[in-house]
């Protein structure tokens, strides 16, 4: 088996380097047939290409051979706006914000539609990666208003872990806040993100989500930043942000 050149890397790597999307978002482009390398579609996740010589596209579109400048955004998500990046079916989507950013921007995680609350925007790949992967524990906080009133006992069992169709969920915080005679209000925290998960395990003991905000993400928080508003992070922020997520130098932005 011939030596596989220094200068060839997998093509996920080059593709989340370059901001085309996560690395998680970059598989599923992958996986869909949507990356051409020299004109032919490649599935197959651990290909190895040189970004210096070989064309790549994405959806027709040249992936330029030069790094894109890190761009590193905070964003306060409305309620009925579609995390995604294009969605012909929804009314408004994440990058409609964005499109005064030149720079293809992706979202760190996703809220479902009915959540509100922050969601980190880049192009950095590698940022995005740590961020989500559970090993990293990267803390998340929430404001959730529930239907019913929610007991210490039913809290600390969703505390502990409660089982999913995919599987057990990760220990989490849950502070009761208020109690009313039909809602509790309280503020939930994890370092995991299955699908809609605050919303199932709720369901699991019969309390239904009415609200649900995203306060903070890390050492990110919203701070004053209403709906529908955007602002890039600090060289603060980013420090800090890059802190949690074990990487030790700071881009430039």
């Amino acid at each position: 088996m011939a030596n596989i050149p220094s200068k060839t890397e997998r093509l996920q790597v080059v593709l989340a380097r370059f901001g085309i999307a996560s690395r998680r978002g970059v598989v599923s482009l992958i996986e869909e047939g949507k990356v051409l390398v020299n004109g032919e579609a490649v599935r197959e996740k651990g290909f190895r290409v040189d970004p210096r010589s070989d064309k790549i596209t994405v959806d027709g579109k040249p992936v330029a051979a030069g790094e894109q400048k890190k761009k590193y955004f905070i964003f306060n998500k409305p309620k009925g706006v579609m995390t995604t990046l294009q969605d012909p079916h929804a009314e408004r989507v994440i990058a409609d914000f964005f499109k005064d950013v030149p720079a293809r921007l992706f979202p760190v995680g996703r809220l479902d539609r009915d959540t509100t609350g922050l969601i980190i925007m880049t192009n950095d790949g590698e940022l995005a990666f740590r961020l989500m992967h559970p090993k990293f524990g990267v803390k998340k906080k929430y404001k959730a208003r529930v239907e019913g009133v929610v007991t210490q006992e039913e809290a600390s069992r969703l505390e502990k872990g409660v089982m999913l169709e995919e599987g057990k969920t990760a220990p989490c915080k849950i502070e009761i806040e208020k109690v009313g005679r039909k809602e509790t209000l309280l503020s939930v925290t994890l370092h995991e993100g299955k699908k809609r998960q605050i919303r199932r395990i709720f369901e699991l003991i019969g309390h239904w989500v009415v609200e649900l905000e995203r306060l903070s993400y890390g050492p990110l928080s919203l701070g004053d930043l209403r709906f529908g508003e955007k602002r890039e992070l600090t060289a603060q922020e980013l420090r800090a942000l890059k802190e949690v997520a074990g990487l030790k130098s700071i881009a430039q932005h």
